[in-house]
């Protein structure tokens, strides 16, 4: 999952920079197409608010995955107490009645 998030961050990234450089393109080579340009301005900042919804979002991933460690590792402990309380249990029960 890490590379995956890593693959697609950079992905964004790349994107971004390749909009950049052929707004910038079209700009010098053809200034006129400010309808083009316009458009891809627009889709350049999209992305940018793509990009950090996505950072958003891998955080609050992260953090939530690092939860859902923390809860598993409280369950297994907890559910060691329980086996060796029920040891205890057998084991004082055996006294009792012995």
């Amino acid at each position: 999952m890490e590379l995956e998030l890593l693959s697609s961050r950079i992905n964004l990234n790349h994107i971004c920079l390749k909009l950049k450089i052929s707004i910038e393109d079209i700009k010098t080579k053809h200034p006129n197409r400010t309808d083009l340009i316009t458009s891809m301005e627009q889709s350049l900042h999209e992305i940018k608010k793509a990009m950090v919804v996505y950072e958003q979002l891998e955080k609050e991933f992260r953090v939530t995955r690092q939860i859902n460690f923390d809860l598993q590792h409280i369950n297994l402990e907890l559910k060691q107490n329980v086996k060796d309380l029920k040891k205890i249990i057998e084991f004082n029960d055996e006294e009792l009645w012995t």
